[in-house]
C-alpha cells in the first residue's frame, strides 16, 4: 500500500500506480520554481523574502488532495507511456499549478471569514498579525496582517497561470487549449462560488428552506464541484492524451466527488470536531452562512422553531456567542439534517462510480480512481 497521506488519513491509492512519486515530483517542481523567484527577486530583500516565506506556509499541512487526484488519472490512463501523453514533469506542473492555486485561494477564504487557523495552524493572516507585534513593527498588526496576506494570495494566482503555461508550452494545440481554457474557466467558477458563499448571508432573512437549499446547491456547485475534483481528474486524463470524451466522464466523476466533498466540508464546519476540521468548528454559524445543512434543518423544523433557529443564525457576533452556537448546534443534530446531508453525499458517491464504469478505463484504473474518491470524502479535512 501507497504511503500517500499523513497520520490519521486513510491511503488514496493501492499498487500498482506509484502516486506518491508523482507527488514528490510535484513537490520538487514547486520548490524548484519558487527557488527561481526567490533568487530573481532577493535584491528587493525582506519585503520579498517575506512573501515567498508566506507562500510556504500556506502549503503546510496540505495533503495534497489535487495532485493526487491528477496523478491518479493521469497513471489510470496510461501515464508518459501513452499516446500523445506529456511527460510526467509536464503533468507534474499541471498540477503543481492547481495547488498554487487551491492554497491561495485557502488564504483568500480565511481573510473572507475571518478564520484564525487552517490545517491545524495560524491562518496566514494570524500568522503574519502575530509576526508584527512579535516583532514590535510600527502600525496596526492586524491590518498589516491582513495586507500581506491579501497579496501573497494574489502573488500565489500569478504563480499558478505561469505554472500551467510552463508546462503547456510545447503541447499541441488542441490539447493544450482545452487544458487551459479548463484551468481559466475552473478559477473563475471557483471565485464565483466565494462570492456567492460571501453575498448568501448578507441578503434579506429567508423563510423558504427550499430557496435557501437550492442557493447553497448553487454555491456548492460553483465553489468546490469542478475545482475540487472535477478539473484534477480531467486534467489528468488529458495530460495522458485521452480523447475529450474520457475527458468528459471524468469531469463528470470528479464533479459528483467535489459536491460530496463540499457537503461535508459544510457539516464539518459547522458541527464537526475542531482538531480533524483543522479551524473554528462554529465559525459558519457565526456568520450565518446558509449551506444545505440549515436548509435542510429549517425544512425539517416546525414553523416557530425554524423561526427561533434562523433569529440565532442572523445574530452574528452578538453575546452570548458560545452559547448560541451550542444551541444552534444541538437543533441541527436533533432535527435529522446531517443525516439527510450524508445520505446526499452516499448519493453523490454512487453517482460517481456508476459513471466511472463508463470510463474507457480498466477494472484496475477505475479501483484506482475509486480508491481515491473515498479518501477524498473521508471526514476529516484535507
Amino acid at each position: 500500500m501507497l504511503e500517500c497521506a499523513p497520520p490519521g488519513y486513510a491511503c488514496c491509492v493501492a499498487e500498482p500506480y506509484p502516486v506518491d512519486e508523482f507527488v514528490a515530483q510535484a513537490l520538487l517542481e514547486r520548490d524548484t520554481h519558487l527557488a527561481a523567484i526567490v533568487r530573481t527577486l532577493a535584491k528587493y530583500g525582506f519585503p520579498a523574502l517575506l512573501g515567498f516565506a508566506g507562500i510556504n506556509r500556506a502549503r503546510q499541512g496540505s495533503t495534497n488532495a489535487l495532485t493526487k487526484l491528477i496523478g491518479v488519472s493521469y497513471l489510470a490512463h496510461g501515464g508518459a507511456e501513452a499516446p500523445g501523453a506529456m511527460t510526467t514533469r509536464q503533468t507534474a506542473l499541471v498540477a503543481t499549478a492547481q495547488e498554487m492555486f487551491r492554497d491561495a485561494s485557502l488564504v483568500h477564504d480565511d481573510l473572507m471569514d475571518k478564520s484564525d487557523t487552517r490545517r491545524g495552524r495560524p491562518s496566514l493572516h494570524r500568522h503574519l498579525e502575530d509576526l508584527h507585534r512579535e516583532s514590535d513593527w510600527l502600525g496596526d498588526s492586524a491590518e498589516m496582517g491582513v495586507s500581506l496576506a491579501l497579496m501573497i494570495g494574489d502573488a500565489m494566482l500569478i504563480m499558478a497561470d505561469t505554472l500551467i503555461g510552463k508546462a503547456l508550452g510545447s503541447l499541441e494545440a488542441p490539447q493544450a487549449t482545452y487544458m487551459l481554457d479548463l484551468h481559466h474557466s475552473t478559477r473563475i467558477e471557483q471565485v464565483l462560488g466565494q462570492a456567492m458563499d460571501t453575498i448568501y448571508p448578507y441578503l434579506p432573512d429567508l423563510e423558504d428552506p427550499e430557496e435557501v437549499i437550492q442557493q447553497a446547491l448553487a454555491t456548492v456547485q460553483a465553489k468546490s464541484a469542478r475545482y475540487m475534483a472535477g478539473t484534477p481528474l480531467a486534467l489528468g486524463a488529458a495530460a495522458a492524451g485521452a480523447d475529450r470524451g474520457e475527458c468528459d466522464v471524468m469531469m463528470q466523476v470528479g464533479v459528483r466527488l467535489g459536491e460530496a466533498f463540499q457537503l461535508r466540508d459544510d457539516v464539518q464546519g459547522a458541527i464537526g470536531d475542531a482538531a480533524a476540521a483543522g479551524k473554528p468548528v462554529g465559525q459558519d454559524l457565526i456568520d450565518g452562512k446558509r449551506t444545505v445543512l440549515i436548509g435542510l434543518t429549517m425544512r425539517l423544523l416546525p414553523p416557530s422553531e425554524r423561526r427561533a433557529f434562523m433569529g440565532a443564525l442572523l445574530r452574528g457576533n452578538a453575546p452570548p456567542v458560545e452559547a448560541r452556537v451550542q444551541h444552534m448546534q444541538t437543533v441541527i443534530r436533533q432535527s435529522g439534517a446531517v443525516d439527510q446531508v450524508e445520505a446526499m453525499i452516499e448519493g453523490r458517491r454512487t453517482q460517481a462510480f456508476e459513471i466511472l464504469q463508463t470510463s474507457s478505463l480498466d477494472p484496475v484504473g477505475q479501483e484506482a480512481i475509486r480508491q481515491m474518491g473515498d479518501w477524498l470524502l473521508t471526514p476529516a479535512r484535507i
